[in-house]
C-alpha cells in the first residue's frame, strides 16, 4: 500500500480528513501530527473518514485518534469524530480503544449531522517583537485584556504564564512571538505562536527576572498546557487557566 497521506475537504465548516496508506509504527506520528494541524485552524470538527484506502498494521495503533481527541479537547476545543465505513474498520476502532471522547459513526452524513455549534469565544492577539522587551509588552497586554474580558481574578496567573511563554519564544525560538488570549466560558487560554518547530525548553530559574521559573510554573498554574505544530510553520504553545 502507498505511503500514508491525509486528504482534507472542508464541509460546512468541518474538516473531513481521509487518510490513505498504512498506519504503523513508522507512520503513527505523521498521522497524529497531521490531524493536530487540522485542528489548530479551528474547524467546527475534525471528522476522520476511514475507507478502503486506509489500513492499520494492528488495532492498537487506532488509539492515535483518542490521543488526538484528548489533546485538542481543551485547546483549541475542536471535537474529533470517526467514521468507520467498513465492518473491518469499525472492529479495529473498537479493539484499538478509539472510544470515550471520540464518537464513532458508520457514515459521513451522520457525523456531519452530529457536529454542534461551537461555543462562543472572545479573543484578542498581539504581535510582539523579537526582543526581551516582549515580556514587558506581554504583561501590559494581558492586564488590559483581562480587565476588558472581566476575568481580573485570572490576571496574575495569566501574566506569569504569558511572560514565560513569550520569553521562551524570544530566547529559544528566536522569534517575534504572537500572543493570543481567548476566553471560552470560564476558561482563559494563553497561546504563543513562534517560528520554531522545536518543542519548548525549560530555562534555568532566574529570580531577578519576572517569572523566571520556566515551564514548571506554567504547568502548576494551568489546568493543562501543550504544544502543537502550526499549519503554516512553527508551533503554538498554550495553557488553559480557570475552572
Amino acid at each position: 500500500m502507498a505511503a500514508l497521506a491525509l486528504h482534507r475537504t472542508d464541509v460546512d465548516g468541518a474538516a473531513v480528513v481521509r487518510p490513505t496508506g498504512r498506519l504503523d509504527l513508522t507512520t503513527y506520528r505523521e498521522l497524529r501530527d497531521g490531524l493536530l494541524k487540522c485542528a489548530v485552524d479551528e474547524p467546527t470538527a475534525v471528522i476522520v473518514r476511514l475507507d478502503d484506502g486506509f489500513e492499520c498494521a494492528t488495532p492498537a495503533f487506532m488509539s492515535v485518534f483518542t490521543t488526538v481527541g484528548l489533546r485538542v479537547s481543551e485547546w483549541p476545543g475542536v471535537p474529533v469524530m470517526l467514521v468507520g465505513e467498513s465492518p473491518g474498520h469499525r472492529r479495529a476502532l473498537e479493539a484499538g480503544g478509539a472510544t470515550g471522547r471520540v464518537p464513532r459513526f458508520t457514515a459521513l452524513h451522520a457525523a456531519l449531522a452530529a457536529v454542534e455549534r461551537p461555543p462562543e469565544r472572545t479573543r484578542d492577539e498581539t504581535q510582539l517583537p523579537d526582543s526581551l522587551l516582549s515580556g514587558l509588552l506581554a504583561r501590559h497586554f494581558v492586564r488590559e485584556t483581562c480587565q476588558r474580558l472581566h476575568v481580573t481574578h485570572l490576571v496574575h496567573d495569566a501574566v506569569t504564564v504569558a511572560t514565560e511563554l513569550v520569553e521562551n519564544a524570544v530566547r529559544h525560538a528566536r522569534s517575534a512571538p504572537v500572543l493570543r488570549l481567548e476566553l471560552r466560558g470560564r476558561r482563559l487560554t494563553v497561546a504563543v505562536r513562534d517560528e520554531s518547530t522545536d518543542p519548548p525548553l525549560e530555562p534555568k530559574a532566574d529570580p531577578l527576572r519576572p517569572g523566571g521559573w520556566g515551564l514548571t510554573i506554567v504547568s502548576s498554574l494551568s489546568r493543562t498546557w501543550g504544544c502543537y505544530p502550526w499549519p503554516h510553520g512553527g508551533k503554538v504553545v498554550w495553557a488553559v487557566l480557570g475552572d
